[in-house]
């Protein structure tokens, strides 16, 4: 299995469990790996999700990492303030998209390291952005 293969497999992976994070919290997943298709693709957002208690939307980027391999640092990390850009113009196409313009919503990183000896995983959520 090449590199590119298994990143994008352990990408999908920490998807799923912050789906699950989310739904075991009581929200809704409204969507999965929104992309922006307005003009140029921009990126990606990787969950979206309602707070039912609350109603907030809440846009949140994963990142996951293997512990114990040479790419093993805090998987927060690799959120630039360039892919914060990209996020928020993201978040404005599908509020458009979806005529939500009016609602409260919110960026959350969801930080995840795998340990695939023990098939455990380390979940941290970081609140990052209010709107």
């Amino acid at each position: 299995m090449s590199q590119s293969t298994q990143s994008k497999e352990i990408g999908n992976l920490g998807e799923r469990i912050a789906a699950n994070y989310f739904k075991a919290r009581g929200c809704e997943i409204l969507e999965m790996n929104f992309e922006n298709h307005f003009g140029y693709r921009v990126g990606e957002i990787d969950v979206i999700a309602r707070d039912t208690k609350t109603n907030e939307i809440i846009f949140a980027e994963v990142k996951t990492r293997q512990s114990g391999t040479s790419n093993s640092s805090a998987p927060e990390i690799a959120i630039s303030r360039g892919k914060y850009r990209k996020l928020s113009k993201i978040i404005s196409a599908y509020l458009r998209k979806h005529n939500l313009l009016d609602c409260n919503y919110r960026l959350d990183a969801i930080a995840i390291e795998l340990d695939m000896k023990t098939r455990k995983a380390s979940l941290r959520h970081l609140k990052f952005i209010y709107y």
